[in-house]
């Protein structure tokens, strides 16, 4: 049987930030060495950070969203093409009207309020059930791939997971909130931390979008043992992360990388969509939780993080463990089992 081709469906830019893009990159790499991969994304998306290699087309401004459907029908056959669509914006009469022209539809779901036309719907939360949807739903054709099982990593990461950590002691801090950092929380994290006598080094990654920040290079000049890196290859994010021993991190695809890796971690949620990833990181004790990042000023980062020093070892370790658990390194063959369902 010949297998289908795959488009990927996401934008991204300084409005829906870069979530989106980057979980459908990770889904990408887990599976371009069996399938012909396509990404489709809006002209006003951020198209410099999709990989170079990848076959990318871009939707014409003239094209209206309700109008998208049917130029994608228009442009890929059906019978040929399977979409893997991941944004707010692919509501239920977005995928119905893609289901109208006969095309297989994965969707990548967070808020768990659309009513569902998809064939399969991933949402990697890790306290969601089925029954969350189909309260909503009538289609029971809709197969539901849910929790850590299909966590949206990149290999690195995947083959991370395999692997066992020990930390015994917290001198190095890894401090990220994504590409595009609305709130400025990785400089008020820093301001917080950085005079932590027993954190040796702080790695501050932000995005290729975050804006200059004169507040946070004024603390790197001051300080030697912050370091600052922008628009890093995944390689170097491993390493980094594999270097350090606390995360200071959203409740987003990040954390589950931080998981995989094994890292303590200080978790919180920015935005609405990450409320439920934390709340399961939570509630299953992977992470120390301080709930909405927004509320936090630099002495609360700072009272946080020496909380988490002071803790029990124990208790590190036990996160850890519950970290191996949740993220066992299987998720590319549960992938492959799924979209080979609908070919």
């Amino acid at each position: 049987m010949e297998l289908k081709k795959i488009i990927f469906r996401a934008d991204g830019n300084s409005e829906v930030g870069l979530g989106h893009l980057s979980r459908l990159f990770s889904l990408v790499e887990m599976l371009k060495d069996k399938y012909k991969c396509f990404f489709l994304t809006k002209s006003d998306s951020f198209i410099e950070i999709i990989p170079k290699e990848y076959n990318v087309d871009i939707i014409p401004k003239n094209i209206l969203f309700y109008e998208e459907p049917n130029w994608i029908y228009k442009k890929y056959s059906s019978s040929e093409f399977i979409i893997i669509a991941d944004g707010y914006s692919f509501t239920s009469n977005y995928q119905k009207e893609l289901k109208k022209y006969g095309f297989k539809l994965i969707y990548i779901d967070d808020l768990v309020n659309e009513r569902m036309y998809a064939d399969i719907v991933i949402n990697h939360s890790l306290n969601i059930k089925a029954e969350d949807y189909t309260v909503n739903n009538n289609n029971n054709n809709t197969i539901y791939a849910l929790g850590s099982d299909y966590a949206l990593l990149r290999p690195q990461f995947i083959h991370a997971a395999r692997k066992s950590r020990e930390i015994k002691e917290i001198n190095e801090v890894f401090i990220c909130f994504g590409g595009v950092d609305y709130y400025n929380l990785s400089n008020e994290a820093l301001k917080g931390i950085v005079n932590i006598e027993s954190i040796k080094k702080i790695h501050v990654v932000v995005g290729e979008f975050n804006d200059d920040n004169k507040s946070l290079n004024s603390i790197i000049k001051e300080n030697s043992k912050v370091f600052v890196y922008k628009n890093i290859s995944e390689e170097i994010m491993i390493k980094l992360m594999n270097k350090c021993h606390l995360a200071i991190i959203p409740s987003s695809t990040i954390s589950y990388e931080a998981c995989s890796v094994k890292m303590i971690i200080l978790g919180g949620y920015y935005v609405k969509n990450q409320e439920r990833i934390n709340k399961g990181l939570d509630l299953n004790g992977l992470i120390y939780n301080v709930g909405d990042f927004k509320k936090l000023k630099s002495i609360d980062f700072k009272h946080k993080v020496l909380d988490i020093i002071h803790d029990f070892p124990e208790n590190h370790e036990l996160k850890l463990q519950k970290q191996s658990i949740f993220f066992d390194g299987n998720q590319k063959e549960r992938f492959d089992k799924l979209i080979y369902s609908l070919c």
